[in-house]
């Protein structure tokens, strides 16, 4: 096992079908990846997204105490 898996210790359950199971993997094989890394490089942008401001420097509004982003309304800093 990789350096990099090995960091990964936490586990997650999500119940699907049987039918979802095997379309997921299918795909995962097609993509030539695992399913843990598909559904990973899934969920990751939409966390990103979520979680942490990911639009351009001109959408924010700065002064020298803090700033904020226009498009989503988040303190930055």
């Amino acid at each position: 096992m990789s350096e990099t898996e090995e960091s990964k210790t936490a586990q997650i359950l999500v119940r699907i079908s049987e039918e979802e199971r095997d379309e997921w993997k299918a795909a995962a094989e097609v993509l030539g990846t695992s399913m843990s890394d598909l559904i990973r490089n899934s969920v990751a942008p939409i966390v990103q997204e979520t979680l942490h401001c990911i639009h351009p420097e001109e959408f924010r509004l700065v002064y020298p105490w803090s700033e904020f982003c226009k498009k989503c309304d988040t303190r930055l800093r």
